[in-house]
């Protein structure tokens, strides 16, 4: 078997697309819940390319089928979700122009909320994340993720509500979670007149770098806390301004913006590596039992100046792979090089390798007939 090199440019870049396929895949369903059903998808598509590699045609058929109901069903049952996510990706292709107007319009709306519902005697609990995640600290509540308007939060913690009784969790411009429950505080010196609302969002500022807002059901107050910070408002462009203030996000270098992407969502990242790294070896690195001959062309490259090529037009090759690999990649655009860079007039003697060909992974060369071709440059005639 004449040895070749598998890896190239091409592959590189393949494995890097299925990577970044797969992370956005169980990255949308971990947050939709449906991280179960992508796996099995997954699973049914890495089985039916063993089937094939093993010749298994109706069995392939088999896992195929079922992998394309379980596509079916994950677009039926999760429809809601995935159109959030194509929302969202919208949002984030039109960041530049957007953000910015957008984060105004969450903080105009907050502080109009929070202002009517002090105004009315309501409690109210809102936290507003930055850039440390509160996932871990908070617990209970149901998922929203709707907008910020003063109509919904209003709405959510009016005394009626199954869920005015906990906090809102607000990350950008959407509503993420309501009912949330916040860790109390630690501190022994707490004003008197506190309660549990805002020991709860003291606690949860003294433990993570968000904001909390606090209505006070009993004296109609505006509170907003950070870290130990307690400050009492008086008006809503006053918080609008105070928000704006503390949720301006500061010049991040490259190193440290590089190193934040790394860092976060570690374990799907590492997830879709390793399942990128099966799909792939399984569809591509391991030799097939299938072997064809191929008349494949010769072409000639770096030819000096002025020179003609006198050389065998075709070669003979023997490629073993996979049948469904062959079949799929088309062994009709295999080519067999040679750079005839710094040759000179004459007879030369080139051996073939591996090396010659564009061979795409998963397929490698058995035999090549003749083993060495014999080319002659000659001067052009003028």
């Amino acid at each position: 078997m004449i040895p070749v090199t598998l890896v190239r440019w091409q592959s590189a870049v393949d494995f890097v697309v299925l990577t970044a396929a797969l992370y956005i895949l169980l990255r949308w369903a971990q947050q939709a819940r449906a991280l179960r059903v992508a796996l099995v998808v997954l699973g049914l598509h890495a089985g039916a390319l063993v089937a094939r590699h093993f010749d298994l045609v109706l069995t392939s058929w088999v896992l195929d089928g079922a992998a394309i109901l379980a596509i079916v069903v994950l677009l039926l049952v999760f429809q809601a979700e995935l159109r959030r996510f194509f929302m969202r990706l919208d949002s984030l292709l039109n960041w530049r122009s957007q953000a910015t107007s957008r984060l105004n319009e969450t903080y105009q709306s907050l502080a109009q909320a929070a202002f009517r519902l002090a105004a009315a005697s309501v409690g109210a609990l809102i936290v507003i994340v930055r850039r440390d995640a509160v996932t871990e600290l908070v617990s209970g509540g149901i998922t929203l993720e709707s907008g910020v308007s003063p109509e919904i939060l209003e709405a959510i913690f009016q005394k009626t509500s199954p869920v005015h009784d906990g906090a809102v969790i607000v990350r950008d411009d959407r509503i993420v979670r309501a009912a949330a429950v916040l860790p109390l505080t630690e501190r022994e010196r707490v004003p008197s007149y506190y309660g549990t609302r805002h020991r709860a969002a003291m606690g949860l500022s003294e433990r993570c770098d968000a904001l909390v807002l606090v209505v006070s059901e009993e004296r109609g107050e505006v509170t907003l806390m950070e870290a130990r910070r307690i400050q009492r408002l008086d008006d809503a462009q006053n918080l609008v301004r105070m928000l704006e203030k503390l949720c301006a996000q500061p010049a991040v270098g490259l190193k440290s913006k590089l190193r934040q992407w790394f860092i976060s969502n570690a374990r799907v990242k590492l997830a879709a590596v390793g399942l990128a790294a099966a799909i792939w070896s399984t569809s591509f690195l391991s030799t097939g039992t299938t072997v064809r001959t191929v008349s494949v062309p010769v072409q000639f490259g770096s030819v000096p100046a002025g020179m003609d090529v006198n050389a065998p037009d075709r070669l003979e090759v023997e490629v073993r792979g996979s049948a469904w690999l062959m079949d799929s990649v088309g062994l009709t655009r295999l080519v067999a090089s040679f750079n005839l860079h710094g040759a000179r007039a004459g007879t030369l003697s080139l051996p073939v390798d591996g090396g010659n060909f564009n061979l795409p992974p998963g397929i490698v060369i058995e035999h090549v007939s003749p083993t060495k071709i014999t080319v002659r440059l000659i001067p052009r005639a003028r």
